[in-house]
Protein backbone atom coordinates (compact mmCIF):
# COMPACT_ATOMS: atom_id res chain seq x y z
CA UNK A 1 0.00 0.00 0.00
CA UNK A 2 1.43 3.38 -1.04
CA UNK A 3 0.22 6.90 -0.52
CA UNK A 4 0.24 9.46 -3.29
CA UNK A 5 -1.18 13.00 -3.05
CA UNK A 6 -3.81 12.27 -0.37
CA UNK A 7 -5.04 8.88 -1.53
CA UNK A 8 -3.96 5.31 -0.94
CA UNK A 9 -2.77 3.03 -3.70
CA UNK A 10 -3.59 -0.61 -2.94
CA UNK A 11 -1.75 -3.53 -4.47
CA UNK A 12 -3.62 -5.62 -7.01
CA UNK A 13 -3.88 -8.45 -4.47
CA UNK A 14 -5.43 -6.12 -1.87
CA UNK A 15 -7.87 -4.80 -4.47
CA UNK A 16 -8.92 -8.35 -5.38
CA UNK A 17 -9.46 -9.21 -1.71
CA UNK A 18 -11.57 -6.08 -1.20
CA UNK A 19 -13.52 -6.91 -4.38
CA UNK A 20 -14.18 -10.46 -3.12
CA UNK A 21 -15.31 -9.10 0.24
CA UNK A 22 -17.62 -6.62 -1.50
CA UNK A 23 -19.11 -9.54 -3.47
CA UNK A 24 -19.74 -11.34 -0.18
CA UNK A 25 -21.27 -8.21 1.34
CA UNK A 26 -23.60 -7.94 -1.69
CA UNK A 27 -24.64 -11.57 -1.22
CA UNK A 28 -25.28 -10.99 2.50
CA UNK A 29 -27.24 -7.80 1.84
CA UNK A 30 -29.45 -9.71 -0.59
CA UNK A 31 -30.03 -12.41 2.03
CA UNK A 32 -30.99 -9.81 4.66
CA UNK A 33 -33.28 -8.07 2.19
CA UNK A 34 -35.02 -11.40 1.60
CA UNK A 35 -35.71 -11.51 5.35
CA UNK A 36 -37.49 -8.17 5.01
CA UNK A 37 -39.37 -9.42 1.93
CA UNK A 38 -40.49 -12.54 3.83
CA UNK A 39 -41.86 -10.37 6.66
CA UNK A 40 -43.70 -8.10 4.22
CA UNK A 41 -45.23 -10.98 2.27
CA UNK A 42 -46.42 -12.72 5.44
CA UNK A 43 -47.96 -9.59 6.96
CA UNK A 44 -49.69 -7.96 3.94
CA UNK A 45 -48.67 -4.50 5.10
CA UNK A 46 -50.24 -1.29 3.80
CA UNK A 47 -48.52 1.14 1.44
CA UNK A 48 -47.42 3.58 4.15
CA UNK A 49 -45.95 0.88 6.38
CA UNK A 50 -44.29 -0.78 3.38
CA UNK A 51 -42.74 2.52 2.29
CA UNK A 52 -41.49 3.22 5.80
CA UNK A 53 -40.15 -0.32 6.04
CA UNK A 54 -38.36 0.07 2.69
CA UNK A 55 -36.73 3.27 3.89
CA UNK A 56 -35.66 1.68 7.18
CA UNK A 57 -34.26 -1.49 5.59
CA UNK A 58 -32.24 0.49 3.06
CA UNK A 59 -30.88 2.78 5.79
CA UNK A 60 -29.95 -0.26 7.89
CA UNK A 61 -28.33 -2.04 4.95
CA UNK A 62 -26.42 1.12 4.07
CA UNK A 63 -25.06 1.35 7.61
CA UNK A 64 -24.11 -2.34 7.63
CA UNK A 65 -22.38 -2.12 4.24
CA UNK A 66 -20.54 1.06 5.18
CA UNK A 67 -19.50 -0.44 8.53
CA UNK A 68 -18.13 -3.54 6.82
CA UNK A 69 -16.33 -1.44 4.21
CA UNK A 70 -14.88 0.63 7.03
CA UNK A 71 -13.43 -2.54 8.53
CA UNK A 72 -12.15 -3.93 5.23
CA UNK A 73 -11.13 -0.90 3.21
CA UNK A 74 -11.03 2.01 5.68
CA UNK A 75 -14.34 3.21 4.26
CA UNK A 76 -12.93 4.06 0.86
CA UNK A 77 -15.55 3.45 -1.81
CA UNK A 78 -14.03 2.74 -5.20
CA UNK A 79 -15.67 1.74 -8.47
CA UNK A 80 -14.73 -1.92 -8.15
CA UNK A 81 -16.31 -2.04 -4.67
CA UNK A 82 -19.60 -0.71 -6.05
CA UNK A 83 -19.38 -3.23 -8.90
CA UNK A 84 -18.69 -6.01 -6.37
CA UNK A 85 -21.66 -5.02 -4.18
CA UNK A 86 -24.00 -4.87 -7.17
CA UNK A 87 -22.66 -8.08 -8.68
CA UNK A 88 -22.95 -9.90 -5.34
CA UNK A 89 -26.57 -8.81 -4.96
CA UNK A 90 -27.31 -9.75 -8.58
CA UNK A 91 -25.74 -13.20 -8.19
CA UNK A 92 -27.74 -13.73 -5.00
CA UNK A 93 -31.06 -12.81 -6.61
CA UNK A 94 -30.38 -14.86 -9.74
CA UNK A 95 -29.22 -18.01 -7.91
CA UNK A 96 -30.28 -18.07 -4.26
CA UNK A 97 -33.17 -15.67 -3.65
CA UNK A 98 -35.89 -18.29 -3.94
CA UNK A 99 -34.12 -20.52 -1.40
CA UNK A 100 -33.47 -17.53 0.83
CA UNK A 101 -37.16 -16.61 0.92
CA UNK A 102 -38.09 -20.22 1.71
CA UNK A 103 -35.46 -20.24 4.47
CA UNK A 104 -36.82 -17.05 6.07
CA UNK A 105 -40.47 -18.11 5.76
CA UNK A 106 -39.80 -21.51 7.33
CA UNK A 107 -37.66 -19.79 9.95
CA UNK A 108 -40.49 -17.45 10.90
CA UNK A 109 -42.98 -20.32 11.09
CA UNK A 110 -40.58 -22.36 13.24
CA UNK A 111 -39.81 -19.31 15.37
CA UNK A 112 -43.52 -18.75 15.97
CA UNK A 113 -43.99 -22.37 17.02
CA UNK A 114 -41.02 -22.22 19.37
CA UNK A 115 -42.30 -18.95 20.86
CA UNK A 116 -45.76 -20.45 21.43
CA UNK A 117 -44.17 -23.54 22.98
CA UNK A 118 -42.15 -21.37 25.36
CA UNK A 119 -45.03 -19.01 26.20
CA UNK A 120 -47.61 -21.71 27.04
CA UNK A 121 -46.02 -22.68 30.39
CA UNK A 122 -45.79 -18.99 31.30
CA UNK A 123 -49.47 -18.49 30.46
CA UNK A 124 -50.39 -21.52 32.55
CA UNK A 125 -48.35 -20.23 35.50
CA UNK A 126 -49.93 -16.78 35.16
CA UNK A 127 -53.43 -18.30 35.18
CA UNK A 128 -52.62 -20.41 38.23
CA UNK A 129 -51.35 -17.36 40.10
CA UNK A 130 -54.16 -14.98 39.10
CA UNK A 131 -57.10 -17.40 39.19
CA UNK A 132 -57.43 -17.36 43.02
CA UNK A 133 -57.41 -13.57 42.99
CA UNK A 134 -60.16 -13.55 40.36
CA UNK A 135 -62.22 -15.92 42.50
CA UNK A 136 -61.75 -13.71 45.57
CA UNK A 137 -62.74 -10.62 43.57
CA UNK A 138 -65.90 -12.32 42.27
CA UNK A 139 -66.90 -13.38 45.80
CA UNK A 140 -66.26 -9.88 47.17
CA UNK A 141 -68.19 -8.33 44.28
CA UNK A 142 -71.14 -10.66 44.94
CA UNK A 143 -71.09 -9.80 48.66
CA UNK A 144 -70.95 -6.11 47.88
CA UNK A 145 -73.97 -6.30 45.60
CA UNK A 146 -75.94 -8.34 48.20
CA UNK A 147 -75.03 -5.87 50.94
CA UNK A 148 -75.97 -3.00 48.69
CA UNK A 149 -79.45 -4.49 48.09
CA UNK A 150 -79.90 -5.28 51.79
CA UNK A 151 -79.03 -1.79 52.96
CA UNK A 152 -80.97 0.02 50.26
CA UNK A 153 -84.07 1.77 51.66
CA UNK A 154 -87.40 0.38 50.44
CA UNK A 155 -89.55 2.58 48.33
Amino acid sequence: MRRAKGYTILSLEAQLVVFAVSLAIGLGAGFLFDCYRAVGVNRKLGRLVTGLGDLLIWCALTLVVFGLLLLVNWGEVRWYILVGLGLGALVYYRTMSRRGLVFWRHGFVLGGRVARFLVRPLEFAWRMVTKPFGLVLRVLSGLRSKLGRATKPSE
